[in-house]
């Protein structure tokens, strides 16, 4: 009885315990940051001299208002070759302008600002305004407009989810912005494929495809792609789309195929083990593999070229349906040779 007495106490003090931690830890997170921002990449082409707007829309999704400071800060691309970027440090050269940001400015109707408190569930409509001179530097510049609730933004490294989408900071939320500053005449898109490879041999689907692209330009290239298989009869018997993604000046990236987009409802056909990889990889989906394979990359680095090429070769064999095939066909001929064997003897 005793025993059980103890149990019982054990059990109580357990739930009230865990009731306890679930009724603090509600509050905390309903009143921490959440802000929403749109859009999440500005992609700016001009030509000096210029005067450049766009909209930015900031909002307030808490319960509670939020005094938020706006700072920029540029950032290069990661070498990890992921879509991420990094921070430049502040004695870090940034361009051939290092003073290209005393040229933009937030403005909220007409007056330029460099904070903004948000009521809650506002929503604020503000205005990039980047005013570019005559003797302006030509090339590209990139940084972030982050409206964050500290003072400092104290990581190095965010992770823009492949410059695609919204980016975040330390206690806010960022936009990221790629701003071209060129001639009438600008220079053609500049690059070359540093990778494309599969494993040489895989018992079955998916095929991963490991495609990079060094980016050898001064300006951000948005490459478009196909990988094409055909099979030993020379037919074309798969087509893996390539995710069209910004690579930044002199940097290096590994582009994912189109089924990994966030907006793509066919993502669950590609091994969840497969997509947590270090980097990115384009994947072939077919699943029944069998014989030698051709893979053609063909890759545009713009809509007016210049247009690369490359083909390798990869060879499939399902092992362990194989080798059931080799069992089931040793064991007929020894199941025969016993039934002959069995004939001679009684005949």
């Amino acid at each position: 009885m005793k025993i059980k007495n103890l149990k019982l106490k054990i059990n109580l003090f357990l739930l009230s315990t865990f009731y306890f931690l679930l009724s603090t830890a509600a509050p905390a997170g309903a009143a921490g940051l959440s802000l929403g921002i749109y859009p999440p990449l500005i992609q700016v082409e001009t030509i000096p001299p210029a005067n450049v707007n766009s909209k930015i829309t900031i909002q307030n999704l808490g319960d509670n208002p939020v005094d938020l400071e706006i700072t920029l800060k540029p950032f290069v691309a990661s070498k990890d070759e992921n879509g991420q970027v990094e921070y430049i440090p502040q004695d870090q050269s940034f361009g051939e302008d290092p003073l290209i940001l005393q040229r933009v400015q937030i403005i909220d109707g007409d007056q330029a600002i460099k904070s903004i408190t948000l009521a809650p569930l506002q929503k604020k409509d503000l205005t990039l305004n980047i005013d570019i001179p005559a003797e302006e530097s030509l090339g590209d510049y990139y940084f972030s407009v982050i409206f964050s609730s500290i003072p400092e933004i104290q990581n190095t490294q965010a992770n823009p989810s492949s410059l695609l989408n919204q980016s975040q900071s330390v206690g806010g939320v960022a936009t990221n912005v790629l701003l071209s500053v060129s001639s009438e005449t600008k220079e053609s898109p500049q690059g070359i494929i540093e990778t494309f490879s599969s494993p040489l041999f895989v018992e079955k689907g998916p095929v991963p495809f490991t495609v990079s692209i060094k980016n050898t330009g001064r300006y951000f290239i948005t490459p478009q792609g196909s990988i094409l298989i055909k099979n030993i009869f020379g037919q074309t018997v798969g087509k893996v789309n390539l995710l069209p993604v910004n690579i930044l000046s002199n940097s290096t990236r590994s582009i994912p195929d189109e089924l990994q987009s966030p907006e793509s409802a066919s993502s669950s056909a590609i091994n969840h083990e497969l997509l947590t990889m270090n980097s990115p990889r384009a994947f072939w989906p077919e699943t029944f593999l069998l014989g030698p394979y051709q893979a053609t990359l063909n890759m545009s680095l713009s809509d007016q070229g210049p247009i690369f090429k490359r083909t390798i070769y990869f060879f499939a064999l399902p092992l362990q349906a194989f080798i059931g095939i080799i069992v089931v066909i040793i064991l007929i001929v020894l199941i025969k040779n016993r039934i002959k064997s069995h004939f001679k003897a009684t005949g």
